[in-house]
């Protein structure tokens, strides 16, 4: 009985499905048409930050989108009618401006709202001066201590050439990047050509003076900012962004895509630290460390013909946690970087350059060092075969390093360049520099340089003055070595065990690195050296005074004053030592 039912069920039920199926006209289902549009056809807004919220009917499924530059919003799309938030950039610029917020279905099925924001307000004729503490008030206007405001509403308010003294203590960003999407696009960004100083007392009073090596002023990036800090402020004559005292620190780039920040694109995978692009920055007495990144660039990121000087500045311990992921200290791309008296040390990368990294294929990036220290950078740090431990010098990379020490940085696998990689026309002055106890080629079965190594053949130019590469340490290969290049010459320097005198010829006289070379560390000057010992031909046989002059003068765009002191600034007058540190000790 059971069965017949069952049968009976599923016959009846057969039945009527088919017959729903032969009576339905598919040609006359006719899917719901699109409505939408927006309650108001214009919005006014202030020329201040803000979220204007307008309501939105729609009866399907729809996206907002606009090319403004200035404006993002809350939500770029929604299920029906709601209320949209659009956010509202501040204008800074003396003229009203007009944009179009589209709201659509599909590309026909569409409505359009038009905002009109103030002009921006004239800048004071005046330079102002806000004060930052860490319990700041974002009310007070911030133009005494004792009505210390946020540091970022002191980024808000600046204008070109005032200044924003912040008192020493712990600043976490929590305001999102103009045109951000997620919680990680939260930085301190800076937009006008403004100097901010750390370094005072935390409860400072009037007539406090900055001090950071006393009073730490430091911006944490929690291990969650892409971005520290992002200096993105154009280009102006007579005007430069100023950080002097600061620490950047815990920033972790990665991700996908980039930011449209009032038409600067910023990219989300580089620059966990510190992040410029098309900017002048002047970064002074400060420090970039402990910074990450799930891409490249971790500690500093200088890109879009940037102009970036770094004076008394220490790059340190930043770090990738992925393998193919290059430029650990500093990604120099289509810029312009000067640095003095610094260091770059101790910077982790899985793939190449280390501690710097220069690179762009379509423009020009400068590099000009004097007086500084990159030691104990490793790059390769999963395993991969990577090049360049301190230095990679890539497409279109001009260098001029004067004064300045590469040291134990480690190129990773067997790969070659533990100190210095050249690729791709690049042209290479190494001038009164030493480059030693760098490794690279271990286990290695190709022959290659380990304290120099040129990567492709006869497109790059080395010039070595005044100078040592020596007691690079791995494999059986040379300390300088790989392809042919394209120019080369070397003047008054220790190349390995070999001395070679002005016109560049080899001398009967051979050096010991294991017994002419003290120990590294501080011997007087920012960083650390690793000076001469004893009587070598590196301390009797390098360039005169009178001959580093000509260089200078020959050598067009170098400080003609730098190659005459050491880089602990002791005089090189009446001495002829080969090598950054003249100290024979």
């Amino acid at each position: 009985m059971y069965r017949i039912i069952k049968f009976f069920f599923f016959l009846v039920l057969g039945t009527f499905s088919l017959s729903s199926c032969k009576d339905t006209d598919l040609e006359s289902f006719n899917p719901e048409a699109g409505n939408i549009s927006f309650a108001s056809a214009t919005l006014d807004a202030a020329n201040t930050v803000d979220t204007l919220w307008v309501d939105l009917n729609s009866n399907l499924p729809f996206r907002l989108k606009t090319e403004a530059s200035w404006l993002s919003f809350v939500k770029p799309n929604g299920m029906a009618s709601e209320k949209v938030g659009i956010i509202v950039a501040r204008n800074r610029d003396l003229t009203e401006r007009v944009a179009t917020v589209v709201a659509y279905i599909t590309e026909d099925v569409l409505t359009e709202l038009q905002i009109k924001q103030s002009a921006g307000d004239p800048a004071p004729d005046f330079t102002r001066h806000f004060y930052v503490k860490v319990d700041g008030q974002p009310t007070t206007d911030g133009l005494s201590w004792d009505k210390a405001t946020t540091l970022h509403t002191a980024l808000d308010e600046a204008v070109n050439g005032d200044y924003i003294h912040v008192a020493a203590g712990v600043y976490t960003p929590t305001k999102m990047i103009t045109n951000g999407t997620s919680a990680q696009d939260v930085t301190f960004e800076v937009v006008e050509n403004v100097h901010i100083i750390g370094g005072y007392p935390a409860q400072a009073t009037d007539g406090a003076v900055a001090n950071p090596a006393l009073h730490k002023t430091e911006l944490n990036g929690g291990s969650k900012a892409i971005h520290v800090v992002t200096v993105i402020a154009p280009k102006m004559q007579g005007h430069q962004v100023e950080l002097n005292g600061i620490t950047i620190t815990k920033g972790l780039a990665g991700g996908t895509g980039s930011v449209n920040a009032a038409g600067t694109t910023v990219s989300r995978q580089h620059g966990g630290g510190l992040f410029v692009s098309k900017s002048n920055l002047l970064l002074k007495n400060s420090s970039v460390l402990d910074n990450g990144s799930a891409n490249h660039a971790p500690g500093v990121y200088i890109t879009a013909l940037a102009d970036v000087t770094m004076d008394h500045v220490s790059v340190k311990n930043n770090y990738t946690t992925i393998a193919a992921s290059n430029g650990g200290g500093i990604w120099n791309d289509g810029s312009r970087l000067a640095m003095y008296d610094s260091e770059i040390v101790g910077n982790r990368i899985g793939g190449v350059g280390a501690g710097l990294y220069s690179l762009n294929t379509a423009v020009e990036s400068v590099n000009l060092l004097y007086n500084v220290t990159i030691a104990r950078n490793v790059c390769g740090i999963f395993g991969n075969n990577s090049v360049g431990g301190g230095i990679y010098a890539r497409e279109k990379s001009l260098f001029y390093v004067v004064n300045s020490t590469i040291y134990g940085n480690k190129a990773g696998g067997t790969n070659f360049g533990g100190g210095i990689a050249l690729y791709g026309a690049t042209t290479f002055h190494l001038i009164n520099s030493t480059v030693s106890g760098n490794e690279a080629g271990v286990n290695a079965t190709a022959i290659g340089g380990i304290g120099i190594h040129n990567s492709s053949a006869n497109n790059n130019n080395l010039y070595i003055y005044n100078s040592i590469v020596s007691g690079n340490v791995g494999g059986s290969s040379p300390d300088i070595g790989g392809s042919a290049y394209a120019a080369y010459s070397v003047k008054s320097s220790i190349l390995g065990a070999q001395a070679l005198d002005f016109d560049g010829n080899l001398t009967n006289a051979q050096f010991d690195p294991s017994n002419s070379f003290s120990v590294f560390g501080l011997n007087g000057g920012y960083a650390e050296t690793l000076p001469l010992k004893g009587t070598s031909v590196a301390t009797t046989d390098g360039m005169s005074r009178l001959q580093l002059e000509i260089l200078a003068t020959n050598l067009q765009g170098l400080e003609a004053s730098r190659l005459l002191v050491d880089q602990n600034n002791v005089s090189r007058t009446n001495k002829k030592v080969m090598g950054a540190d003249v100290s024979i000790k």
